[in-house]
């Protein structure tokens, strides 16, 4: 490839191609026609020596090659516009990018609708996509650039990764208000009942398993789901118990018929955690953003 003769905005195109999987919805976001849509996805094919986009039955997909490329497209991509945009300062005002957050559902209820409308109105022509991520695969994601940063629960990262608590607030169980269980339950009515866990991989432990392992007890775990709002909906109707943080179980108590009560055992507080790479620490963009997701820190729970 001769780089004198590549248009750089083709590494737009192909950030938009691979992430909508489609050339219709592509054109729309960059503002593009289609058929030029079409003519440089021709080209991106040439200058890839491959097809990027393929179709399987009526819809596209893209290839292997194109999404292990999109998170280096998406770091060049911040890097040329951190280089050019203001001088190489960040006008929020003017900003036009996409920044992609990677997300526990909890999290996003948690955080998000406390500071975005702020954000969509100091900077207008931001986007922002959100991914489902948890602590065992946001360090690789944040690494590699396909997350510009993460929202959920960390606990400790490596080196190179950065971490800020958000929130924090204490665990609360529950179980459907139809269940029959003490009033005050103790630890062995906690061991003894069927739980049910939230955990985005499911065959690793999670923060309260953790703690019962450091006890030598483990619990009875019958259902694992990747979302707590998922969760606190599937209660309806068991006998199973649900620990999960206080701000989910309280906002969804009624709907959900849901019975709330402290867990008869110490667990640590529930800590909602801003992570990004220290390699990024100069992007002004991301830390801009990252002082607006840390006012979050006003609301339940706040540190």
């Amino acid at each position: 490839m001769n780089l004198r003769r590549l248009d750089l905005n083709l590494l737009v195109v192909f950030e938009a191609l691979v992430a909508e999987a489609s050339v219709s919805r592509a054109a729309r976001r960059l503002h593009l026609t289609q058929p030029a849509l079409s003519h440089a996805l021709a080209r991106l094919r040439v200058a890839f020596g491959d097809p990027i986009l393929v179709r399987q039955g009526r819809t596209m997909h893209a290839t292997p090659r194109a999404l292990v490329a999109l998170p280096e497209v998406r770091v060049l991509l911040a890097q040329v516009g951190r280089l050019f945009t203001s001088g190489g300062r960040f006008d929020a005002a003017l900003a036009e990018r996409t920044i992609h957050i990677g997300v526990s559902d909890y999290a996003a209820l948690a955080v998000l609708p406390k500071v975005l409308p702020r954000i969509r109105r100091e900077a207008p022509s931001l986007r922002f996509v959100m991914h489902h991520a948890g602590r065992h695969d946001a360090p690789a994601l944040i690494r590699s650039g396909a997350m510009d940063l993460a929202l959920g629960v960390f606990g400790h990262m490596t080196a190179d990764i950065s971490v800020q608590t958000v929130l924090e607030e204490p665990y609360l169980c529950a179980t459907w208000r139809g269940a029959k269980r003490r009033a005050r339950p103790g630890i062995a009515d906690y061991l003894a009942a069927e739980h049910l866990n939230v955990l985005v991989r499911g065959d690793s432990l999670g923060l309260i398993d953790e703690a019962l392992a450091r006890r030598g007890e483990t619990r009875r775990i019958v259902v694992t789901v990747p979302h707590f709002i998922t969760a606190a909906a599937l209660l309806r109707g068991t006998g199973m118990w649900l620990t999960a943080p206080q701000g989910l179980l309280r906002r969804f108590a009624r709907e959900f018929e849901m019975a709330t009560f402290r867990p008869p055992l110490e667990l640590p507080l529930f800590r909602t955690q801003l992570a990004w790479s220290r390699q990024r620490e100069d992007d002004e963009g991301l830390a801009w953003l990252r002082a607006r997701l840390l006012a979050g820190r006003e609301g339940v729970g706040a540190v």
